[in-house]
């Protein structure tokens, strides 16, 4: 089972792993059960796209628009 770190410190050293649809976004930011907001903010700028806020590659993003 992955736990908060685990997931941050994957992002800050593979971000390349961490370019999702909504739905992989959504199963990556998951620990113990429940969705752990950090880790979905932590993959804010990660696709680059319209805005420099992007989260996803399909989908609702942080950027506001929907990809």
């Amino acid at each position: 089972m992955k736990d908060h770190e685990e997931v941050l410190r994957d992002i800050r050293e593979h971000p390349e792993n961490h370019r999702h649809t909504f739905e992989a976004l959504t199963a990556c930011c998951m620990v113990n059960g429940a969705i752990d907001l950090s880790i979905m903010d932590a993959h804010e700028g990660i696709v680059k796209g319209i805005n420099r806020n992007c989260d996803v590659t399909i989908g609702p993003c942080a950027c506001g628009g929907w990809h």
